[in-house]
């Protein structure tokens, strides 16, 4: 289903743009703002989880749900094990074994069924959490199911013959990309730093003895969740599912355990990393502690007026529209779900521009902890973030299936978000205030520079920006 989304939301997305076009010289643009245009309510209702929801004895929860906007079947498992859980790489190891596929099979058949099937294999492993995801056309997808209750009940642990994984097969030398000398090392760079000693940042060992341990302990019904959509029969799928995951154990986890909170830093730190491009990459941020759900909604607000999924946000206008250094600036607020997660906030421009880029982030940043929004802020935050985001979360029947298959690995309930919108109009400027006081600490926040640093370095001052160094020094108080 993934693959097609793009040509899908581009060929509407030209058609509207056709439209627009053809009628704009005969329409005069209206300035009205949105408060006084008398707007209709919006008129979203999210599809009830429990029209979807299948709860099997052994605990296992799926979501199923009918999506007829191609004739694509979408098959995700989510598994509440991650590289957090157990010994230091018996989660990586747990992970290739269900990328080599089921026990039962060599890597070859296994490849060679994918390959009949058409179908997109990915295992993507997190700190706490596993997704299996398989794509396949809407004739496969009784044989896909079948075959991806296969897999989570019993991967291949040991390779039954030479040759990669699936996922390693189709990778390949990651198309050519240097990840290292980009976003992604600058990305890299930070997290190493931030996770250094805790759970979340060891390193695969090589070792796979606890691999099976950890399947056994974890991939059980009670912490597996499964997100079905597409051109299927629901209650066909229904029928199968229960046939298929039934022989699961139960293994339940403790929906209680934590994983330990990070150490926040004292004072700032400077990661630096050379490399020959034309181009630098900048991670900012720190740690980010467990979020209570009163916290969520103002923390949410805030994060969409600072720099968060658009084009319109303080950092965006600063660095992009008032200056030309960047094509984005934006923030990643990542919490975790029982562990601690990150609050970072990346750009990148020409080696010219990143002091000045670090130093406008900063100023951001410190704006938005000692003043308040306004209220047009306030007032565009809500409506983006419940008719435009949280609707989109559920606007298809696959997006509507994900979503809950998610929500009740974490939560084991959808309580939150459907309290959600409320939460969010009941913001104020005051408590949006208070949420950047208490989750945005400047003094004390990780700056990680990937690039051409003597470039960097003997740039011209365009603003009297500081030198790389100056800003790892923590501001006095």
């Amino acid at each position: 289903m993934r693959r097609f989304a793009g040509l899908f939301s581009a060929t509407l997305v030209c058609a509207q743009m056709t439209v627009w076009l053809a009628a704009a010289p005969a329409a005069a643009q209206d300035y009205t703002h949105p408060k006084a245009m008398s707007l209709p309510a919006p008129a979203f209702q999210r599809p009830a989880a429990a029209d979807l929801q299948l709860v099997l004895d052994n605990g296992l929860v799926a979501y199923v749900a009918e999506d007829r906007r191609a004739p694509l079947v979408t098959i995700n498992a989510y598994i509440g094990a991650g590289s957090g859980h157990g010994a230091p790489g018996s989660a990586e190891a747990m992970a290739a074994a269900l990328r080599r596929g089921p026990a039962g099979m060599t890597q070859a058949a296994f490849r060679a069924a994918l390959a009949d099937m058409q179908a997109e294999y990915t295992v993507t492993l997190g700190h706490e959490e596993t997704q299996l995801s398989l794509d396949v056309l809407a004739e496969d997808a009784s044989a896909a199911l079948e075959l991806m209750a296969s897999v989570i009940r019993a991967p291949a642990f040991a390779p039954q013959a030479a040759g990669p994984s699936v996922s390693e097969a189709s990778a390949g030398v990651a198309g050519g990309i240097d990840y290292a000398s980009s976003l992604q090392g600058a990305i890299d760079l930070f997290e190493s730093r931030l996770f250094e000693g805790h759970a979340f940042g060891r390193r695969a060992d090589g070792s796979s003895a606890g691999a099976k341990a950890l399947h056994e302990e974890m991939a059980g019904g009670g912490n597996i969740t499964l997100a079905v959509a597409g051109d299927i029969d629901p209650a066909a799928a229904r029928r199968q599912i229960r046939e298929l995951f039934a022989g699961i154990t139960d293994g339940r986890k403790d929906a209680g355990s934590v994983f330990e909170p990070l150490a926040p830093m004292t004072s700032r730190s400077l990661l630096l990393a050379d490399v020959d491009r034309d181009q630098g990459w900048v991670v900012i941020g720190h740690e980010l502690p467990a979020i209570p759900p009163e916290d969520e909604a103002a923390l949410h607000v805030m994060d969409y007026i600072l720099g968060a999924y658009h084009l319109d946000s303080r950092l965006y206008r600063s660095s992009r529209e008032l200056r030309g250094l960047t094509n984005d600036n934006s923030s990643f607020l990542q919490p975790g779900v029982r562990g601690p997660g990150s609050y970072t906030f990346r750009t990148y421009g020409r080696p010219e521009a990143v002091r000045l880029l670090v130093d406008v982030t900063f100023r951001q940043l410190a704006l938005m902890r000692d003043t308040r929004v306004t209220e047009d802020e306030l007032f565009v935050a809500k409506g983006a973030l419940v008719d435009g985001i949280y609707a989109e979360r559920y606007a298809t029947g696959l997006d509507a299936a994900n979503a809950y298959a998610v929500e009740w690995l974490r939560n084991g309930s959808h309580d939150r978000s459907a309290s959600y919108p409320a939460r969010i109009a009941a913001v104020t400027a005051e408590e949006v205030q208070a949420a950047a006081r208490k989750y945005i600490h400047p003094d004390r926040m990780t700056i990680a520079v990937v690039g051409p640093l003597d470039r960097i370095r003997r740039a011209p001052a365009m603003e009297g920006e500081a030198q790389l160094e100056d800003y790892g020094k923590s501001p006095r108080r």
